[in-house]
């Protein structure tokens, strides 16, 4: 599918692929949302569109890293967009290729992409468009409040867990701790390479996105800081995950100790008693004690005592 939408003196005007050749013919804004489209078709509009071909291979890529380059016609980013989000910070996300410059914004992706969504049906297009880059920092800004919403739920979650894990420790919530630290691992890598993009393109170093307009320059700022803060809170989260994690570990190791102890309190207590019956259950014709006639009730006394003597030593080492 491909639709676009086209500004041109101050009115905004939503077409399928034909809205290219209009604005190929009368000028303006355009903004082309490519999704789905057949390789070959793609690749010919885009290539119509001034689009590098280096740039239009890693667009339409499975898998990328997010990266952003500036060539002749175009400033070209790649974006891990937000797409959908389970149970328990299970996101989806999507890759999204950019392509912008002073009158052209293109947004190329497979899937359902919530930034690209929600400005497209923004009632404020019609202002934002007559910057390209402004459009473009908003599809960023749109999905870093997702993913933010996203990573703010699991806060509670994991802030539960960690009262759990004194309350009533078991195997469920170790592994709910694991797929939570998973989930976030994955989340802090994306949010890394999304920070690193954004300080370059902050930085100026591309002339198809003039950091000198304020209101793009705000924007981006804007986007910047909260794939910053997301970025900061998944490594929080990612720690915490691991330190709960490590507690549990040590939790159960000290119940483990202590459940030890206990059998090896009742075994250093039954071996002198075993010592005593195993010596006098040899099977040998003379032994000096076997005549008397009280031996019985002195050996089960004797065993007695020694069970008790060893009972007040663990009590006073404290290990009972």
């Amino acid at each position: 599918m491909i639709r676009t939408m086209h500004l041109i003196d101050g009115s905004l005007t939503q077409r399928g692929r034909e809205g290219v050749q209009h604005w190929e013919l009368n000028g303006g804004v355009l903004w082309v949302d490519i999704v789905n489209e057949n390789d070959a078709d793609e690749t010919q509009l885009l290539k119509q569109l001034g689009c590098h071909t280096l740039a239009i291979r890693d667009a339409q890529r499975l898998r990328h890293p997010p990266k952003v380059e500036s060539f002749e016609n175009n400033c070209f980013l790649l974006y891990r967009g937000f797409n959908q989000c389970g149970n328990g910070l299970d996101i989806q996300t999507m890759q999204l290729g950019i392509f912008v410059n002073k009158n052209l914004l293109i947004t190329r992706r497979n899937g359902e992409s919530i930034g690209v969504e929600t400005v497209w049906h923004s009632p404020q297009l019609i202002k934002q468009l007559n910057d390209p880059a402004v459009v473009l920092s908003k599809i960023i800004n749109a999905s870093a409040e997702r993913y933010l919403e996203a990573v703010l739920d699991a806060e509670k979650e994991v802030s539960d867990l960690e009262d759990d894990m004194l309350d009533r420790p078991d195997d469920a919530l170790m592994q709910r701790l694991i797929l939570l630290k998973s989930h976030f691992r994955k989340l802090l890598r994306i949010f890394r390479y999304h920070t690193r993009v954004f300080q370059r393109i902050l930085s100026g170093f591309s002339e198809h996105i003039d950091m000198s307009h304020d209101a793009v320059k705000h924007s981006f700022h804007d986007a910047f800081d909260k794939l910053e803060r997301l970025e900061s809170l998944c490594s929080m989260y990612y720690d915490i995950c691991g330190d709960l994690i490590e507690g549990y570990i040590s939790l159960s190791s000290h119940r483990l100790n202590k459940t030890m102890q206990v059998l090896t309190v009742i075994t250093a207590i039954f071996v002198p008693l075993t010592f005593i019956a195993g010596i006098y259950g040899m099977n040998f014709e003379y032994i000096p004690e076997l005549g008397y006639r009280n031996g019985y009730f002195v050996s089960l006394g004797a065993m007695s005592a020694i069970a008790l003597c060893l009972l007040g030593v663990f009590r006073a080492k404290k290990w009972l």
